[in-house]
């Protein structure tokens, strides 16, 4: 099982992640001390778990039943990256509750098994109308999509 420690974020690989997404930087990306800007982070995070939820697990969200609230995020930095390059976004379920899930995503520079950053957040699934959390929690086809990423060893926590 992979440690949540910062000491075992430090030596995560992309192969530690099975769901990949690209991302091509911005100058606008970059802040005024020439590295991409904090905030560009959590936008990458937020980015590659809607595009899991939408591409694997049925979400649609203008009519989905059911919609995930961030309730915690993170972000852990081990490295700097900068306009022009294209990163590697890897993304991997921690934990899978009955109405949450726990993300967690490593970002490397395109071709390189250096992690620069590793962060995540939680979702807790609610009704879309009324922002409830539903009785059977989530609905089965995001469960399902959910555990094609669930790390195998976390399924025994």
């Amino acid at each position: 099982m992979l440690g949540l420690d910062i000491a075992s974020k430090r030596k995560r690989k992309p192969t530690d992640y099975p769901f990949h997404l690209d991302y091509r930087t911005r100058w606008s990306d970059n802040d005024v001390y020439h590295h991409m800007n904090n905030s560009i982070y959590a936008f990458l995070i937020d980015s590659i778990v809607n595009a899991y939820l939408i591409e694997k697990c049925g979400l649609n969200p203008e009519t989905s039943e059911q919609i995930g609230l961030v309730v915690s995020s993170y972000c852990d930095y081990f490295g700097s990256v900068a306009y022009p390059s294209v990163l590697d976004l890897g993304l991997r379920v921690v934990k899978l509750g009955k109405s949450s899930v726990m993300y967690e995503v490593g970002i490397f520079d395109q071709g390189k098994d250096q992690v620069k950053v590793v962060g995540g957040s939680i979702h807790v699934f609610v009704e879309a109308k009324g922002r409830r959390p539903g009785e059977d929690g989530m609905m089965p086809q995001m469960r399902e999509g959910l555990s094609q990423i669930l790390e195998k060893d976390a399924a025994k926590l």
